[in-house]
């Protein structure tokens, strides 16, 4: 006798019906899409379409004028901050400017620690553990821990921004046109790491004016 089918989860992440705006203009409306874990949706349009703003609505960062969003199967925007703050960590953000989006006072090893430590999960070893682990995985130099982000170029940078977002174990990441800062070679083993994390079932909201990029990355592309 077969196995029972298991039940649909449903998607990771719901817009439905989003409206943004710029001051007192409209710059979206009626936007609406899904995304199901391991799935990359790719988000590409004009300068001034307004990708950056759906990018940080979607984070919670900016809140939508009409519309909503809904992560996990729970409403997310708009929902006061302090109902968000115990999901925060399954939703984590590489932004384009990694030495902007970094602590300039922490060392690596600390920006690195920082979620662990704000989620309260393990002690100090296991902490430095992780990290050393999490830097391994993206390519990140354990010599350079010791660092502050002035003293990293900007793929080294990215690289330590990306170990970050996954130290708290996402299950949506949000790029914001994550590879611009970078030259061709350094974006193309950006973007191999995040196929990989892609294929171990991490969902990405990819916004990116690179069509070739959003091509090998992603699954579906929403034109605004």
């Amino acid at each position: 006798m077969p196995a029972p089918a298991l039940a649909d989860p449903g998607p990771l992440l719901e817009v439905l019906d989003l409206g943004l705006r710029r001051g007192e203009a409209w710059i979206q409306r009626h936007l609406s899409f899904c995304i199901a874990p391991g799935e990359a949706l790719g988000v590409v349009g004009p300068s001034g379409a307004g990708k950056t703003t759906l990018a940080w609505t979607v984070l919670g960062l900016l809140e939508a004028a009409e519309g909503e969003v809904r992560f996990q199967g729970r409403p997310w925007s708009p929902l006061p901050e302090a109902q968000r703050r115990p999901h925060r960590g399954a939703m984590q953000a590489v932004l384009q400017d990694p030495q902007a989006s970094l602590p300039p006072h922490l060392s690596g090893w600390e920006i690195l620690e920082e979620p662990l430590v704000i989620h309260g999960r393990g002690d100090g070893r296991a902490r430095r553990e992780a990290c050393a682990a999490m830097a391994s995985r993206v390519h990140f130099p354990e010599a350079c821990l010791d660092q502050r982000p002035a003293q990293w170029s900007g793929g080294l940078a990215q690289r330590l921004a990306l170990a970050r977002a996954l130290m708290s174990g996402p299950s949506l990441l949000v790029l914001d046109e994550p590879l611009s800062a970078l030259d061709p070679t350094l974006a193309g083993h950006l973007l191999q790491m995040l196929l990989e994390l892609k294929a171990e079932g991490l969902a990405l909201l990819f916004v990116s004016h690179d069509p070739g990029a959003v091509a090998r990355l992603c699954d579906r592309t929403l034109r605004i």
